[in-house]
């Protein structure tokens, strides 16, 4: 038999550092709140992000472990 043997770098894709630009933090901040503040980004994930049913609270301490059913 004769195996072909390949190796590619975990590092192969790797891109250096770039720095970038950053606006000065109060016109972030008036940014956000002109937004709707923090709430408003919440908002969207809880919108966004896929219902698995992981989101529900447990019925008391022994739901998660299976037990008290």
């Amino acid at each position: 038999m004769d195996y072909q043997l390949s190796y590619r770098s975990a590092l192969s894709g790797y891109e250096a550092y770039k720095e970038q630009s950053v606006q000065p933090w109060k016109a972030a901040n008036d940014k956000v709140g002109e937004i709707g503040g923090w709430r408003t980004y919440a908002k969207e994930i809880r919108q966004t992000a896929p219902t698995t049913g992981q989101d529900q609270p447990a019925q008391g301490h022994d739901a998660h472990h299976g037990g008290k059913q």
